[in-house]
């Protein structure tokens, strides 16, 4: 199963990597669960961690998100946070994503897994999925079968 530390650190809120919370409200972030995060809205700077990890650009992680870039810009300028939909988006970005560097080991191999199209997913790229629950469930079953050796 996915590390919370490995997680976070993907998010850009774990302390070992000296990034800043999820919001300026949270004092520590190792003391709330990560439900309360994605309710509370993650910070424009967790944003662009994960858009770093999968090499996307503003506009190409805000379409994942199902908002607009202009709106992801204004939120910086008012310093807010994301709301708790975009943030669930956000943070479902970030679990494939450290389920995939678990699986694979290694962050580089598994972002560019996450970004190549793939035929056990009809040939379409994980990370094309992942704007769906049910796409990231299914991006999340072929990396459970990858991990146990039934797809190869």
């Amino acid at each position: 199963m996915t590390s919370s530390t490995q997680l976070l650190d993907i998010l850009g809120i774990s302390g070992s990597q000296g990034s800043s919370l999820a919001t300026t409200k949270l004092s520590d972030a190792s003391t709330r669960s990560e439900s309360d995060l994605i309710r509370q809205g993650l910070s424009i700077e967790s944003f662009r961690q994960v858009a770093n990890y999968y090499q996307l650009s503003d506009a190409q992680l805000s379409k994942v998100l199902g908002t607009s870039l202009r709106t992801i810009v204004r939120l910086q300028k008012e310093r807010k946070p994301l709301n708790a939909t975009w943030s669930d988006r956000l943070y479902r970005l970030a679990r494939v994503a450290a389920q995939a560097q678990e699986v694979f080991e290694s962050p580089q191999t598994a972002t560019s897994w996450l970004r190549r199209p793939n035929r056990g997913l009809n040939g379409s790229s994980p990370i094309d999925l992942l704007d769906t629950d049910a796409g990231t469930q299914q991006v999340t079953e072929l990396l459970d079968r990858i991990e146990y050796g039934v797809y190869s």
